[in-house]
């Protein structure tokens, strides 16, 4: 598949085994801290970005899929993301992404994208003769009462922009205040519910005490790519009370449940990653 693979490894006598990590598809239902107003269904919104020596065609259609999403939260009424929706990727010869949505819910955010169906996508040249990716997507958008509480919040560290397939994924948090942990990978085809696992346990982390993933030694996780290149995202969902993932792990299940949750109740990094496979080269 053209998805990366986020694999969890048991580590026996020095040898790696693929453990699957899975999570019963039981539906589920509004939970602790979740408190919606209105749910709004944008059509047909639409986002470019141009292919240029240093960005390429997957790079530039995860950027017209973040200004589409962008564009559908400013028509269903989320005006905080304006000002945020023309924030420029830092771009370096190595490839090294600066993922736009970190800065998109680093804000008091008062709606989130709970779902999106790519409708349309292709690849033309505008005026100018660039080559532009543009793409068109059905979205649903959630509105909620309340804004984030900026005394719960969580750093990360140790997440790169990019990575080579296969390799390890090695990174700390530090809480300011206690609470529980979900880890998503995500992408517009397939997604992974990370942590916790069938191994790493549910916990309840501490304020102002920094912890290690994998959280268990008989663990890697692993990122790894069948093409050459893809961009994936790595969601660390931090919420002040215990709220399990029990759905199917698609893409659209995950950023259902993530936007469910209300904004006061949670702290949310999201970090885009670029998987390179040289032997695909």
């Amino acid at each position: 598949m053209d998805v990366m693979e986020i694999l969890t490894r048991f580590r026996s006598f020095g040898v790696a085994i693929a453990l699957c990590v899975s999570v019963s598809g039981v539906a589920q239902e509004a939970g602790a801290g979740q408190n919606i107003r209105e749910t709004k269904t944008v059509q047909n919104v639409h986002g470019q970005w141009v292919i240029s020596n240093d960005i390429t065609p997957v790079q530039a259609r995860e950027r017209a899929l973040d200004q589409a999403k962008a564009e559908a939260l400013r028509l269903a009424g989320v005006p905080e993301y304006v000002a945020e929706s023309n924030l420029s990727y830092k771009t370096e010869q190595n490839l090294d992404l600066k993922d736009i949505h970190e800065s998109l819910t680093s804000i008091d955010v008062s709606g989130e994208i709970s779902s999106f169906k790519v409708i349309r996508e292709e690849k033309q040249k505008n005026e100018f003769g660039n080559l532009m990716y543009d793409v068109w997507i059905d979205a649903t958008v959630v509105l909620h009462t309340s804004s984030r509480d900026p005394g719960f919040t969580m750093n990360v560290t140790g997440i790169r922009d990019s990575y080579r397939s296969p390799e390890e994924l090695v990174f700390d948090i530090l809480p300011s205040k206690p609470g529980f942990l979900n880890i998503f990978i995500i992408s517009d085809r397939e997604s992974t519910h990370l942590f916790p696992n069938r191994i790493e346990k549910r916990e309840k982390f501490e304020g102002g005490k920094s912890y290690t993933f994998p959280r268990s030694r008989a663990l890697d996780y692993e990122v790894s790519s069948q093409s050459g290149m893809e961009v994936n995202y790595v969601v660390l969902l931090y919420t002040k009370m215990e709220v399990p993932f029990m759905q199917e792990e698609t893409p659209e299940n995950i950023l259902r449940f993530i936007a469910n949750i209300d904004p006061s109740q949670k702290c949310l990094k999201t970090y885009s990653i670029l998987i390179r496979n040289e032997t695909k080269n």
